[in-house]
């Protein structure tokens, strides 16, 4: 995939995480989510965290030092609004992150290497995509997940779950090749699509 059009569906991925998030009923943040060590709002704090990364990665530091920096924000909230405005301000880092010139070019350091930047990015959105899943599912989000972002990433979501470390995510689930992309897509992280 060329690097605008990842950036592009990177930008979608985030959109449709954060209608869902700000979708939130405030009696909803304890519920549980397909992920089963997560309540909604501690899926919203990992994405939090995940993106309050990116930056300090892709400026080229270390994971110690990066590590520092997002530790230096301190804790993504302990209520919906907190988790809410902590989610807008990390996606707007992390998009003007991945945005900015030259972003994609190089590699960056993560706990298990030295990867390309590209490699990055394309975790990043299946990370968004998974989790936008997720949360729709434990909130009872209407819309489904946009087809656009879907499509894309599913054609690299093997090669992303198998240089993810071992017990990330649970084994694949068999859903059948003529299951929509997102359920073949969930499915492969371990999760059981929702049915029709």
């Amino acid at each position: 995939m060329l690097t605008d059009d990842l950036i592009a569906t990177f930008s979608r991925a985030q959109a449709a995480f954060t209608e869902r998030v700000h979708a939130v009923a405030p009696d909803q943040w304890q519920l549980g989510t397909p992920d089963t060590q997560w309540a909604v709002a501690d899926l919203v704090g990992h994405l939090v965290d995940e993106h309050r990364w990116a930056g300090p990665l892709l400026a080229g530091l270390d994971v110690d030092a990066a590590r520092a920096v997002v530790a230096g924000l301190g804790p993504a909230g302990a209520d919906g609004a907190a988790l809410v405005r902590a989610w807008d301000q990390a996606a707007a880092s992390s998009a003007a992150a991945f945005g900015a010139g030259g972003a994609l070019t190089g590699s960056v350091a993560i706990t298990r290497g030295s990867v390309p930047a590209v490699e990055y990015l394309e975790e990043m959105v299946l990370d968004l995509i998974v989790h936008a899943w997720d949360l729709g599912v434990a909130t009872g989000y209407p819309e489904p997940l946009p087809a656009g972002p879907v499509a894309a990433i599913y054609p690299l979501a093997q090669a992303i779950v198998d240089r993810t470390p071992a017990g990330m995510f649970d084994p694949p689930v068999d859903v059948g090749a003529d299951a929509p992309v997102i359920d073949r897509l969930v499915a492969l992280t371990g999760r059981r699509p929702r049915p029709a």
